[in-house]
């Protein structure tokens, strides 16, 4: 009688499993089958490593284990300011070649008559002084600035059109319609503090980074000086003229102070391109 033929006992051993039980230590787990095919057990899973909790975990001493009073435990000194000083008010005003090259343009078509002027500065005052200064004598061919003044340029371009604009339509409607022909300055630039604010320690005038011009009067061809001063209610042209250049000046101007803000300005008109923040503008 012949024997089994192979694939009956390949079958037989896939249904009855392993034959043999493995021998065991106590308290071993349970036993994996093997693979009837290859005979081989599948490698067991690395037991992971144990995570620390925060139990187990070391914390930092205390105060007092570090010799350190608990109550006296005092915060680290702050760092010292990183990098080099900020440069001083003036030249942190200074213009760059485009805006400058700008300006000048701006100037030419005015025909404002002006020099450049070396740098100002000022050595009991870091801060004071005009990075690139230019002195004007003449904001238009035909308006002169009593004395001549030292600015900046981008305080020249206001006043030129300002002056061209509105102080010269304006005063063209007062009796006779004369000639606005000069404007009479008090202070221009000045390494000062600012005046008529009550503060004990006011900020740097505007005068002293030549963004700032005071006008004292009008001069007119024929018809004499227009004084600056308190005009109330007075119901006359002369107040509505210098009520006139006043407000439009804040078109051009950043701050604008005249009489009746103060003491300190009762008898000129303050014009000045203070940087603020959105452009704001101060005009009194």
């Amino acid at each position: 009688m012949r024997g089994p033929t192979p694939v009956l006992t390949l079958l037989a051993l896939l249904l009855a499993g392993p034959a043999v039980a493995q021998e065991r230590p106590p308290g071993a787990g349970p036993v994996r089958a093997q693979s009837a095919l290859t005979g081989i057990r599948p490698p067991e899973r690395p037991a992971e490593e144990a995570k620390p909790s925060e139990e187990t975990t070391a914390s930092p001493p205390k105060p007092e284990q570090a010799g350190v009073p608990e109550t006296e435990e005092a915060a680290a000194p702050p760092s010292e300011a990183f990098g080099p000083p900020a440069p001083p008010a003036w030249y942190a005003a200074r213009e760059s070649d485009e805006d400058f090259a700008a300006c000048r343009l701006a100037l030419a078509m005015l025909g404002t008559v002006y020099e450049n002027r070396p740098a100002v500065t000022n050595p009991d005052n870091p801060d004071c002084g005009i990075a690139r200064p230019i002195r004007v004598q003449r904001i238009l061919p035909d308006l002169i600035l009593e004395g001549g003044a030292e600015m900046r340029c981008d305080t020249a371009r206001a006043l030129g059109l300002w002056a061209r604009d509105f102080a010269r339509p304006a005063a063209a409607t007062l009796p006779g319609a004369p000639r606005l022909t000069g404007l009479r300055l008090g202070s221009t630039y000045a390494c000062r503090a600012r005046v008529g604010t009550g503060q004990a320690r006011p900020k740097l005038s505007e005068h002293a980074l030549g963004n700032a011009i005071d006008i004292s009067a009008f001069l007119f061809e024929g018809a004499g000086t227009l004084p600056v001063q308190p005009r109330r209610d007075s119901g006359d042209q002369a107040e509505a003229f210098q009520r006139t250049v006043r407000g439009a000046a804040c078109l051009f101007f950043t701050t604008v102070l005249g009489p009746g803000v103060n003491k300190a300005h009762a008898e000129h008109l303050h014009f000045d391109i203070a940087a603020r923040r959105g452009d704001w503008r101060l005009c009194q």
